[in-house]
């Protein structure tokens, strides 16, 4: 009976940890330390947390790149009827 129990027990905690999670918020920071080739490490809240984080090393901070990707929609253009 104790082996039972300790199944039921583990199978609600494993059910629970399951369904209970929900989706993780992805945030893209303004800020990237640069040291080395690739995207980088980006985050950074501000601009001197960056500066903060590259301090005696061979890095530089820059802005997101992936951030600037926005198409810019122009309201006043018209599309074109045929």
């Amino acid at each position: 009976m104790t082996m039972r129990r300790i199944f039921l027990i583990a199978a609600a905690a494993a059910t629970v940890s399951v369904f209970g999670a929900g989706p993780s918020a992805a945030y893209d920071y303004p800020f990237c330390r640069k040291t080395e080739a690739g995207p980088g490490d980006c985050r950074y809240d501000t601009y001197e947390q960056c500066l903060a984080a590259i301090s005696g090393t061979a890095g530089f901070c820059q802005p997101n790149f992936w951030l600037q990707q926005t198409p810019q929609v122009n309201p006043h253009r018209r599309a074109r009827q045929y």
